[in-house]
């Protein structure tokens, strides 16, 4: 039953997704108990987990080659959700000043779903399956 509900990639995309949040917090908290300051541990999540987010949602999540041009896409994406997070942060709790425990829970959900559309467009190419099948 499990690999059945794996085999559709928005399942696979929350397993992977949340894996790579899991390493996201790891680079972070470490980079902090290391005494970096936190834009140069957010810019070693992107060096490190990038590349591997994004190899993973393009050959198991989306089933699809993996290429340099997807992968700019995927980053290009990824910079783009920083954006709409401080947007949709700002829209709920700022304009409709709901308080942070109700507007996080929200953005998180709506950014699910902006970065589950933004990687499908990032790693797609027409409905190809992938050279290297990680099923």
């Amino acid at each position: 039953m499990l690999t059945d509900i794996l085999a559709k990639a928005p399942a696979r995309y929350l397993v992977v997704g949340g894996t790579c949040a899991v390493l996201n917090n790891v680079i972070l908290i470490a980079g902090d108990a290391a005494g970096l300051q936190y834009v140069v541990s957010v810019l070693l999540t992107f060096l490190f987990v990038l590349p591997i987010s994004y190899l993973a949602h393009a050959l198991w999540s989306f089933t699809v080659p993996a290429s340099w041009s997807g992968f700019v896409h995927y980053v290009a994406a990824s910079v783009s959700s920083l954006a709409v997070a401080c947007v949709t942060v700002g829209i709920l709790r700022g304009g409709l000043m709901l308080p942070m425990v109700a507007a996080a829970p929200l953005a998180t959900i709506a950014m699910t779903l902006y970065n589950y559309l933004m990687t499908r467009w990032a790693v797609h190419r027409g409905g190809q399956t992938a050279t290297f099948d990680l099923r």
